[in-house]
This record gives C-alpha cells, structure tokens and sequence, in this order.
C-alpha cells in the first residue's frame, strides 16, 4: 500500500451536505495532501481548485484510516484521512472548480459516498451538531418556560 495523507471539510447547511463527484463516487470537498502540508492548508487549496470557493474551517470531526483501490492510478493506498467540520464561504470571482458541487440530504449523501472514512466522517459531524444544539434548544426551551409560569 502506498500511504495518502489527506484531508477532507465536512459542509453541512441545513441538513445536507456538500459533496463533489457523481453516482456512488461522491467525495468530501478536500484531497490529497502535499509533503508537509498542514491540514488547513490542504482542505483550503483543495476547495479552491475542486470547487472554485473558499472555506472557513470550524473544529475537528475525527480521523481514520483507509484502505482503497483506485483504478485511475493502479494503485493500492492506505489513506490517512483527517477531517474537519467547516462552511463554504465565499465563491471565488473568475474561478472555475475542476467538479460540480452538490447538496444532498444526508442519508443520500452517506450511501453515495466511495470511501466509507467519508460516509463516517458525515454521520460524526451530524452527530457532534446534534449534541451541541440539544442543549441550546433545551436551555431557550427551558426559559422560554420559566417566564410563563
């Protein structure tokens, strides 16, 4: 196996997600990472090139290692994928992506996903979203309350 470190943002607005690619090889917007370049940096110039946006990265989602084929490169990889969750910001002037980019809900987005790592890297983003507004909604839930009684 050949080792890939990578770095992938995980875009999710309104309950969907942002992914490139078509059918069941859709990816996370990121890629492959140069000779000591800092995950930032690779989601960032990745974005760009890919998409044509730029990215606002927000906090750390996980890591994982996987083990792929790719038929372009006749090649077995071992992928070291970090990923982040973060928000398109801003489309670029003048600048055409290398891809397309797509919001599918996220159920659609997890079974469309060609690697795994991505469809898991989705489903945690999801799961840390939703922990952190629970007790949000909980608390203005639970004041809206108070000022009734």
């Amino acid at each position: 196996y050949v080792e890939r470190r990578a770095a992938y943002v995980v875009a999710i607005e309104a309950d969907n997600v942002a992914l490139v690619g078509s059918g069941r090889n859709r990816f996370l917007p990121g890629g492959g990472s140069l000779p000591a370049e800092a995950t930032e940096m690779t989601i960032a110039r990745e974005v760009r090139e890919e998409l044509g946006w730029d990215v606002r990265l927000l906090h750390p989602v996980g890591a994982a290692t996987q083990y792929f084929y790719s038929q372009d490169d006749d090649r077995h990889y071992e992928m070291l994928a970090v990923f982040v969750a973060g928000e398109l910001t801003n489309r670029l002037a003048n600048a055409d992506g290398e891809h397309s980019l797509e919001w599918l809900p996220i159920a659609q987005a997890t079974e469309s996903c060609f690697h795994e790592c991505h469809a898991w890297a989705i489903r945690q983003s999801n799961d840390m979203a939703q922990q952190l507004v629970g007790p949000e909604r909980l608390q203005r839930e639970g004041a809206r309350g108070k000022g009734k009684g």
